[in-house]
């Protein structure tokens, strides 16, 4: 069972950092882990604001969704936690009830460090019950970068001295980021990626919170339209050319055989996403989204291109379509239990209209609408055979592939033997078989008499 307050009764030492995180970015990240080092406490708890009486109005992100976006901010730090205790609440939020909440839940003698910014220290005796929080708990002040500190060093010396306070201040090296402008670049469409961790910025894109147009549908036509102008900035004419190609080819086959088009589209659209990544960046890649490598990648580390475009159709381009991730997947080797979806994106990318010509690029072409597993045979073999004369080595999803198709093919043989078994049977029955007792007896010299 889980703890209703999030197993702060278990902590001994607790630092809470609050503020409205409309949006979280890398500088409230930098404070908590400088509080971190400092103080180490058991563990860092950020509180989004609720109704927080000091805030002007006009934060754009409602509490829960500030409340998820810090979430995604720190949920990879080990020490790090949220709290929705201030965001649940109704009516303004104050940090004096917050504190007393806390320390009703937190062991008697816990120590608990209250991270706040200069400016607002500077203010603390106009804040509800001040001379009684002051008491609660130790503060720890922050200036921002370039902060002029001889005021708030003076304003700390009196309060400890008037009200016997325990105060810090913070000095770190900190990040000069304002979420203001974070919005601001939101709202026109500029880049934030270096201010927010990307999981923050995926939540705000996908929940529209700060673009004055809502992002479109997850796997609508405008949302492929989105992806495909994203994907269009940094491939390559070639590369670009190449996926669109593809896009044309698998919608096709998919039409013809029988499988969902929208998703073979994506699967094409993004198939190539991450071929033209350095061989460094892959190996990097690999390591932080836990890519695993067998040898022959290992020794191939451009081969991981489909593994990664599969990770970053997720991460990237949000699309969290496990079928569409396979294809991708495997759409350079295949593998032994390949669905349609897989078989139409291998395809579809040996045979695009804008290939230039290879054998047996041609033979492909033809099958490709009447036999799509013996199509993908002639493939496999030609890259197969590609690859031995580059002496590199065969991974063993491609032999698989290989035989799981030829399976295919050879499943209609059975077939076509026990019509040829039925027509000797009817010619044995009339006398004119190949094993028929008349034909024996002329075998044997006898004649027919």
């Amino acid at each position: 069972m889980g703890s209703p307050y999030d197993y702060l009764e278990r902590c001994n030492t607790l630092a809470v950092l609050g503020g409205t995180f409309d949006p979280i970015h890398l500088g409230h990240l930098a404070v908590a882990e400088a509080v971190l080092n400092r103080f180490k406490p058991q563990r860092m708890l950020f509180m989004p604001t609720g109704d927080p009486p000091h805030k002007p109005s006009g934060a754009t992100a409602t509490g829960q969704q500030r409340y998820q976006m810090a979430l995604a901010a720190t949920c990879t730090f080990p020490a790090f936690d949220v709290s929705a205790l201030e965001v649940n609440r109704i009516g303004q939020s104050f940090t004096f009830d917050t504190l007393k909440e806390i320390r009703s839940v937190c062991p008697t003698n816990a120590v608990i460090y209250l991270v706040i910014g200069a400016d607002a220290f500077l203010n603390i005796l106009t804040w509800k019950n001040a001379e009684t929080l002051l008491t609660m708990c130790e503060f720890v002040t922050v200036p921002r970068p370039g902060y002029d500190t001889e005021k708030l060093t003076q304003h700390i010396h009196d309060l400890t001295q008037k009200y016997n306070a325990s105060i810090h201040m913070l000095n770190a090296p900190l990040v000069d980021i304002s979420s203001t402008e974070i919005r601001r670049r939101f709202a026109s469409g500029e880049s934030v990626k270096v201010f927010l961790p990307q999981a923050v910025q995926d939540y705000a894109v996908i929940n529209g919170i700060y673009s004055p147009t809502p992002f479109p549908r997850l796997m609508s036509r405008a949302h492929f339209e989105w992806a495909k102008h994203k994907l269009k900035a940094y491939l390559s004419v070639k590369r670009f050319t190449h996926t669109m190609g593809t896009v044309k080819e698998a919608e096709r086959l998919a039409k013809h055989y029988g499988e969902d088009v929208n998703r073979a589209r994506w699967a094409a659209l993004l198939h190539d996403c991450a071929k033209e990544y350095s061989a460094g960046k892959k190996r990097m890649l690999c390591q932080q989204w836990g890519v695993p490598l067998d040898e022959v990648l290992k020794a191939q580390i451009d081969l991981t291109y489909s593994l990664l475009g599969a990770e970053s159709a997720r991460r990237d381009f949000f699309v969290y379509d496990e079928a569409i991730h396979q294809a991708i997947r495997y759409h350079t080797t295949g593998h032994g239990h390949m669905t349609m979806l897989d078989k139409i994106i291998m395809l579809a990318d040996y045979i695009e209209p804008y290939r230039e010509a290879y054998f047996p690029l041609q033979q492909m072409r033809e099958l490709a609408y009447t036999d799509i597993n013996k199509a993908l045979i002639l493939g496999t073999k030609s890259t197969i055979a590609a690859e031995k004369t580059r002496n590199n080595p065969i991974h063993r999803w491609s032999k698989d592939a290989l035989r799981e198709l030829k399976k295919f093919v050879d499943d209609d043989k059975p077939n076509k033997d026990k019509s040829k078994e039925k027509q000797n049977k009817r010619k044995e029955d009339k006398g004119y078989g190949k094993h028929s007792k008349w034909k024996q007896r002329i075998r044997s010299g006898k004649g027919t008499s």
